[in-house]
């Protein structure tokens, strides 16, 4: 049987498909570290490109909208300018933020350390109480071994100072990556066009010229979707936090600056980050009074609400189009990765994955139904 050359190719790339999944099958752990390692090293290049992604949404609309000359004249002078801008931006809001949060956070910390007496009275009459509905309460409490008590607070406490001394280490290994990946940024934005032109030639030489229009395609939507998702998102959750503080400020509740600064950065991380805010901020508002606690988390529900229907469909609108699983989902991988940047760059990542598998199953679907 006489076969003809696509043939051959085709045949040719299933046995090195099905050579490469039986290599990976029979050395799994070889290939997970080789791919954790790849990672690792081009870790700094992702987050040189997640940071431009986010400092590219303000920096398009500066060199739009502020400098209204002929960028052909003056083109590298508005790029550095309006990339100075945009980093004093999002850094003054990330100051300002702080500026305001960490005043109200001591005071919260002091008022929390002013109720613990009265907490641990209120713990002590509990304890009478108990005693005297229940007498084998304090035989049960006679029971407890305090020396076993001790040798496992003391392992414990061995234990922490090697994690604190883990999470410090951590720490500074991240700050580390985000000041290489800042810097990488910066080098991106400031010469875009010529690196996208750079990328352009390359595909050319290597690729046929459909599949680097498909390329194009694919970075322009994602271009345009995760602009549209951080400016709709960022614009959400900063009337969600003006609209919980002026209404925690009416109901007179405690720390309502902490938790609405607290909700309107969590509000970036889909579904974590409301869940995140309503614990926090039960837990502070019941040290101070317990029943405030319980209107807030009534108030807080009763927002979401106004929120998910009202807001969202305004101000975001349909710019991601993720079904929530998906949409947690990628929250979660992105954040495990890299962190805050990772949670916010994955949304719209993951949307246009999803955008790209339903015209796939479209066209598959179509195909098939053709012949």
């Amino acid at each position: 049987m006489n076969l003809n050359k696509k043939t051959k190719k085709q045949i040719m790339g299933l046995i090195i498909f099905a050579g490469i999944v039986l290599w990976i099958v029979f050395n799994y752990k070889l290939f997970f570290d080789l791919v954790s390692f790849i990672i690792k090293l081009i870790m700094p290049i992702i987050v040189g490109v997640a940071i431009a992604f986010i400092i590219n949404v303000p920096l398009k609309q500066i060199e739009r909208k502020i400098f209204k000359v002929d960028k052909r004249k003056h083109k590298k002078l508005i790029r550095v300018i309006s990339l100075f801008l945009s980093i004093i931006l999002i850094f003054g809001i990330v100051g300002l933020l702080m500026f305001l949060v960490i005043p109200e956070f001591i005071e919260a910390i002091n008022s929390i350390g002013k109720t613990i007496p009265s907490n641990i009275e209120w713990l002590n009459n509990l304890n009478k109480k108990i005693s005297n509905l229940y007498p084998s309460f304090n035989n049960y409490i006679k029971d407890i071994d305090l020396k076993k008590v001790l040798e496992v607070a003391l392992g414990t406490t061995g234990n922490m100072v090697s994690i604190i001394i883990s999470f410090i280490s951590n720490l500074l290994s991240k700050v580390l990556m985000f000041f290489i990946g800042f810097i990488l940024a910066i080098y991106i934005l400031l010469d875009k066009e010529n690196l996208v032109r750079q990328i352009k030639m390359l595909l050319n030489a290597f690729l046929q010229t459909k599949t680097v229009n498909k390329i194009g395609e694919i970075v322009k939507l994602t271009n345009s979707t995760f602009t549209n998702f951080l400016t709709g998102q960022c614009l959400d959750a900063l009337v969600l936090g003006i609209i919980f503080f002026i209404t925690m400020t009416i109901l007179k509740m405690p720390y309502a600056l902490i938790i609405s600064v607290l909700l309107a950065v969590t509000a970036l991380i889909p579904y974590i980050g409301a869940f995140i805010t309503l614990v926090v901020g039960a837990i502070l508002i019941a040290v101070t009074s317990p029943i405030k606690a319980v209107w807030y988390v009534v108030m807080f529900f009763v927002l979401q609400q106004i929120d998910e229907n009202i807001l969202v469909p305004k101000i975001v609108g349909k710019s991601v189009g993720l079904p929530a699983l998906w949409t947690l989902i990628a929250a979660l991988i992105g954040g495990s990765m890299l962190g805050i940047i990772g949670v916010i760059i994955s949304i719209p990542i993951s949307s246009v994955l999803y955008s790209l598998l339903k015209e796939w199953v479209k066209y598959k679907s179509e195909k098939k139904q053709d012949k």
